[in-house]
């Protein structure tokens, strides 16, 4: 495969990785709305974290940018283009 082919593939593969990354935090964040306990207390909104879904987001987003920081060394390295 050449350098300008390998470039391209991983940076569509950084974008996919963002793009898994954003679908996996809304996946992780999670609202429920919950009614007055009482008469005279206000509803609440309540928020769920869920630590499995925001970790691989944050896993993808290292990739993400290690793949770019992979491109950018390729494209400096002076070889081929």
């Amino acid at each position: 495969m050449s350098e300008r082919m390998t470039r391209i593939v991983e940076l569509g593969l950084a974008v996919l990785a963002i793009a898994t990354a954003v679908w996996c935090w809304n996946r992780g964040v999670q609202t429920s709305d919950f009614a007055p306990a009482m008469d005279s207390a206000p509803a609440f909104t309540g928020t769920h974290y869920s630590g499995t879904w925001i970790g691989a987001a944050t896993a993808l987003v290292i990739v993400a940018g290690l793949l770019v920081i992979d491109v950018v060394r390729r494209r400096d390295r002076g070889g081929p283009q």
